[in-house]
C-alpha cells in the first residue's frame, strides 16, 4: 500500500548535497518510514538555501535530524558517515501534493517525535493580550472546586471497627 499523508516515524537513510534547477545549493535527506500497516517506504525531502527563511527550516530540519556539523556540504559523505543521526527518529509529516497533474507525497514538516513541541511558545505579554477579554476565570474556579472535592468513603462514626 503506497505512502497516504499523515504524521509518521522515520529514520534517515541516506543524505546528500545536489543543486535546484536555478543553481542554488538543496540538500537531500531520504528516510525510511514505516506506515500503519508496518510496510517499509522511503520518502525524500529537499531543503534550499534560496533565501533567508529557507535556509533556516533547513538548518532546523537538519538539526532534528542530528546533524553534527555546521557546514551542509559535509552531508555529501552520505550515509554512514555520521554527519546525520542515522538512529534517531523522527516525526515527518507527510502531505499528498499536485504536480504536473500527477499527486505525490511530499514531507512537509521535520519534527522531534511528539510534533513541533514548543517552537511556537508566545512571551507572557503577547498570552495575556491573547487571552484579554475572554471571561475565563469562573470556568476555571469551577473546574478547580470540581477536583477539590473529596470522593474517599465517609465513614460512620457510630458504627464500630469491625477488628
Amino acid at each position: 500500500m503506497a505512502m497516504k499523508a499523515g504524521v509518521y516515524e522515520a529514520k534517515v537513510e541516506d543524505y546528500a548535497v545536489g543543486k535546484t534547477k536555478k543553481g542554488d545549493p538543496m540538500v537531500m535527506v531520504r528516510f525510511q518510514v514505516y506506515n500503519t500497516e508496518g510496510e517499509s517506504h522511503t520518502v525524500t525531502w529537499y531543503g534550499t538555501f534560496s533565501s533567508p527563511k529557507s535556509q533556516e527550516i533547513t538548518f532546523e530540519a537538519l538539526a532534528v535530524c542530528g546533524m553534527k556539523t555546521k557546514n551542509p556540504a559535509e552531508l555529501t559523505k552520505g550515509k554512514g558517515s555520521g554527519v546525520l543521526d542515522e538512529k534517531k527518529i523522527v516525526t515527518l509529516t507527510l502531505v499528498s501534493e499536485e504536480w504536473e497533474g500527477k499527486s505525490r507525497i511530499k514531507v512537509k514538516y521535520i519534527n522531534s517525535p511528539g510534533g513541533s513541541g514548543f517552537r511556537d511558545k508566545m512571551s507572557q505579554a503577547d498570552a495575556a493580550q491573547l487571552f484579554n477579554g475572554l471571561n475565563l476565570g469562573g470556568v476555571a474556579a469551577a473546574a478547580q472546586k470540581k477536583q477539590l472535592v473529596n470522593h474517599a468513603p465517609k465513614l460512620d462514626t457510630e458504627e464500630p471497627i469491625p477488628f
